[in-house]
C-alpha cells in the first residue's frame, strides 16, 4: 500500500513539539502525544508537510523532523502538498475555515484540536461540509482514545456493577474551552447518548466581558449537571486529581489521575475497594485515535468518534455558559443559542 502523505497545520505544543518535556510526568499511553510523532509511528502514514505562521519554529521543526515542505498559508499547503490526511493544531478562531478547505479540496482524514469552533452554528456548518464530503473525521480529545478509559468501559458494560447511574468529572477549577471539551466527550462517551432532557450549570464570567451573545473570555465552570434522556446523569465539578467516576448501581468505577490507573468499588451504602488495575500499555491515545481513522476511512471501520458526538460536545459547552448566562436555569438542547459566541480568551492568550 502507499503510504498516506500526512500534513500538520499548528506546529505548537500538541502539533509537533517533543514530548521528551512530558516523560516522567504523565501515565502511561499518553505519549507520544503531539501529532507529528503519533503519525510518524502510524506505518501507512508519511509526514511531508509543515505549517506555521511563526518561520522560527517552521524552520527549526521542519529540520528537526526531516520535512522540507514548509508553509505559512494553509491554503498553498493543501493546493500543493496534496495531504490525505491533515492534522490541525491551531487557536480555536480560524481553525473550522481551514477544516471546511480541508474538506473540499481532497482531503480524506482530518484530524482537529478542541474545541472545533467557538458557536454551535459553526460546528455544524464544518461537520456537515465533512459529511458531504465523505471525510473521516477526528477530534483532540484524547481520553476516549486511551487504553485505561477504554478498559473501564468495558467493565462499566460488563454489567458487573449494575446500570450506570452518574458520571462524575473531576478536572479541576477550569475554563471552559482549555478544559472542558475533555469534559464533555469523556461524559458523552461513557453515557452512550447524545440526547439530553436538560442541563445547567454555574460558571465564573466577568460581566464586562459579556457583550450580547458574545462572551469574550474563557469561563471558569464551577459546576455543570447534566440529565440524559437515557436515564443517566452526569456532573462536572471543581475537585482536582482529574479523577473520573463511574457511578453504577452496585458500585462505582474511578478511573484515577489521568488515567493512571482504575480503581473498583463495590457494596451498597459502604463500598470496598476489590480490586486495582494498572494497565501495561504500548500505544498512545493519539496513535490509537489515527489507527483507527485509517481503518475508518480505508475499511469503512467505525471512527472512534461520531460527527454527531463532536456537535453534542460544542452543545454541552456552550449550553453551560447560556445556563449560566440565565441564573443557572435549566436548559433545553432548542433553548441554547446557535450564535452564542465564546471566545476563549485568558488574558492575551486564547484557546
Amino acid at each position: 500500500m502507499e503510504k498516506l502523505k500526512v500534513a500538520v497545520i499548528g506546529l505548537g505544543r500538541m502539533g509537533a513539539e517533543v514530548s521528551q518535556r512530558l516523560e516522567g510526568k504523565v501515565p502511561n499511553g499518553w505519549l507520544p502525544i503531539s501529532h507529528v510523532e503519533s503519525a510518524i509511528n502510524i506505518p501507512q502514514f508519511e509526514v511531508v508537510a509543515f505549517c506555521d505562521t511563526d518561520t522560527d519554529r517552521l524552520f527549526r521543526l521542519g529540520q528537526h523532523y526531516n520535512v522540507s515542505e514548509l508553509y505559512t498559508d494553509y491554503k498553498t499547503l493543501i493546493n500543493e502538498s496534496k495531504p490525505d490526511v491533515l492534522c490541525i493544531a491551531t487557536r480555536t478562531e480560524g481553525r473550522t475555515e481551514i477544516i471546511k478547505y480541508a474538506a473540499q479540496n481532497g482531503v480524506r482524514i482530518i484530524y482537529f484540536e478542541k474545541p472545533i469552533s467557538r458557536t454551535i452554528l459553526d460546528c455544524k456548518e464544518t461537520i456537515d461540509i465533512c459529511n458531504e464530503n465523505n471525510v473521516t473525521v477526528g477530534y483532540g480529545v484524547n481520553r476516549r482514545y486511551h487504553d485505561t478509559y477504554r478498559e473501564a468501559k468495558k467493565i462499566l458494560k460488563s454489567g458487573r456493577l449494575g446500570n450506570l447511574k452518574e458520571i462524575v468529572v473531576e478536572h479541576g477549577r477550569s475554563p471552559l474551552y482549555w478544559t472542558h471539551p475533555h469534559s464533555t466527550d469523556i461524559i458523552l462517551f461513557f453515557s452512550d447518548s447524545i440526547e439530553f432532557e436538560y442541563l445547567q450549570s454555574t460558571c465564573l464570567i466577568d460581566g464586562n466581558n459579556i457583550h450580547g451573545l458574545v462572551i469574550d473570555e474563557d469561563p471558569i465552570i464551577l459546576n455543570a449537571y447534566i440529565k440524559f434522556e437515557n436515564g443517566v446523569s452526569a456532573s462536572i465539578n471543581q475537585a482536582n486529581g482529574l479523577n473520573v467516576r463511574l457511578v453504577c448501581e452496585n458500585g462505582t468505577i474511578t478511573i484515577m489521575k489521568d488515567g493512571e490507573r482504575i480503581e473498583i468499588y463495590e457494596g451498597s451504602g459502604y463500598e470496598d475497594l476489590t480490586e486495582t488495575l494498572v494497565l501495561n500499555i504500548n500505544t498512545s491515545a493519539t496513535e490509537n485515535a489515527f489507527k483507527e481513522l485509517l481503518n475508518a476511512s480505508l475499511n469503512n471501520g467505525i471512527a472512534p468518534i461520531s460527527t454527531n458526538e463532536i456537535l453534542a460536545g460544542m452543545i454541552l459547552l456552550n449550553g453551560f455558559v447560556y445556563s449560566s448566562l440565565n441564573e443557572g436555569k435549566r436548559v433545553t438542547k432548542s433553548e441554547i443559542p446557535s450564535d452564542l459566541l465564546i471566545t476563549g480568551r485568558s488574558g492575551d492568550y486564547y484557546a
